[in-house]
């Protein structure tokens, strides 16, 4: 029975390492979720862009397509539970709406099946949010020349590739106003759209419907006032490279790209909120770009100043996004690129609920090697002392007692250099279980 034991001990022990390495202790897919959005201080609605994530290794896919519930809580105050589908890509965007301005930190907690997925605190003031914002636009102000200055700017701030904006032209004479001025427009690398001739009003200016062509178009554009004095400016027009084209429409948004894309992300800012946002899945446009439409569902009137951030990115923090003007004034808009911000990433919290679990496998797995080898010891030592005993008492039978002693010693180093041998065995065990990654 002894001799049975001894082995099956070491066969056992094998096999539980076996499993500890390839399934136990073997890495697992990690799934969280990422939660961006804008300010929460001051607000009684917040906007908020999920990303579900499955993590293998570094190689990062869609962690879930089902549905998600969110909740949160701020000021002591729960707000209205949320549930909403992620789709193939794993991102929704939700609203929770709180019944009062929410002060100091948010604890949220977003739930699949019931289970904890995400959860954690978080809070972000206008001021920070609004300090990450890039602006684009303003005028491009020309030499002086024969007592006219001409200034160009894109009236939404910026231009892109492949879509129709206006571009302003101003004239001046001192800082005074040219008003009926006669202007010569052309432009390479880019399509003018005026079937008319252009002259500038009232107030010294014109306006033009620009579309670049290629990334670096230029403008010429030549003044001539009533008294003969003339005016040039030859200026470079700047497109963003990548940019997708925002606009506002009677129904909600359109987003157009000059390339074929299969999906892009947009928000609706003001200077302090994030109001709306969602993700758009474009389809072609039979001209070789894409495009996509989508409905504001909006409780109250869009305000004013506000803007349409475009990206493909689900962050919205590239170079290539534009936070395009929804309204336009008498001035030249300026673009509000502010990208999304990380509010909560769920992902390092489940990294360190799976390294906590193969760690419980690893101490586990060497607690039982430990066990093993006390009970492998103490086998080993019942099995020697058995075989001495029976070699003693088979000896005296034919030998007298110092015949027998001196024909079968008993010695301490061959089980010792045993037990040392053994123990080397389930140190490697061991370390194999912690080296394992």
């Amino acid at each position: 029975m002894s001799r049975a034991w001894s082995l099956a001990v070491p066969v056992v022990t094998v096999l539980v390492v076996a499993y500890a390495l390839f399934i136990g202790g073997a890495p697992r897919r990690i799934l969280g979720d990422r939660i961006y959005g804008g300010p929460t201080e001051g607000a009684d609605a917040l906007w908020l862009r999920v990303e579900s994530v499955a993590r293998d290794g570094e190689r990062e896919s869609p962690g879930w397509d089902g549905p998600l519930v969110m909740s949160a809580q701020a000021n002591g105050a729960s707000c209205s539970t949320q549930t909403e589908p992620l789709g193939a890509a794993g991102i929704t965007d939700f609203e929770l709406r709180f019944n009062g301005p929410v002060h100091g930190l948010v604890s949220l907690d977003a739930l699949v099946w019931g289970a904890d997925h995400t959860r954690g605190e978080f809070s972000l003031t206008p001021e920070r949010w609004a300090a990450r914002a890039r602006r684009r636009g303003g005028w491009i102000r020309g030499r002086e020349t024969s007592g006219l200055v001409i200034s160009i700017a894109p009236e939404r701030g910026a231009f892109v590739v492949g879509a129709s904006d206006p571009l302003l032209i101003r004239v001046e004479r001192a800082g005074t106003p040219v008003p009926d001025a006669q202007l010569t427009v052309k432009a390479e690398g880019a399509r003018l759209e005026s079937d008319r001739e252009l002259r500038t009003d009232a107030r010294g200016r014109a306006r033009v419907s620009f579309e670049a062509l290629e990334l670096n178009p230029t403008l010429s554009v030549e003044a001539r006032a009533d008294d003969g004095r003339t005016g040039l400016i030859d200026s470079g027009v700047p497109v963003v490279p990548g940019g997708l084209h925002g606009i506002a429409t009677a129904m909600g948004i359109r987003v157009e790209s000059a390339i074929p894309r299969t999906q892009a992300f947009f928000s609706v800012v003001t200077n302090r909120a994030r109001i709306a946002g969602g993700t758009l899945a474009l389809t072609p446009d039979g001209r070789g770009g894409s495009f996509a439409d989508a409905a504001l569902h909006l409780s109250t009137p869009l305000p004013v100043p506000s803007w349409l951030v475009v990206s493909t990115e689900v962050d919205e923090n590239s170079a290539a996004a534009i936070g395009w003007p929804l309204q336009v004034g008498a001035e030249p808009a300026q673009t509000f690129d502010v990208p999304e911000v990380l509010l909560l990433d769920g992902i390092p919290a489940a990294f360190a609920r799976e390294q906590e679990r193969r760690s419980r496998v690893r101490w586990l797995t060497a607690l039982f090697i430990a066990l093993a080898f006390l009970l492998s010891v103490a086998l080993l030592v019942l099995r020697v002392r058995a075989a001495d005993r029976d070699i003693a008492r088979h000896l005296k039978t034919d030998l007298e007692s110092e015949t027998a002693a001196r024909v079968a010693p008993r010695a301490l180093w061959p089980l010792i250099v045993a037990l040392l041998a053994m123990g080397l065995g389930f140190v490697v065990f061991v370390g194999i279980v912690f080296a394992a990654r």
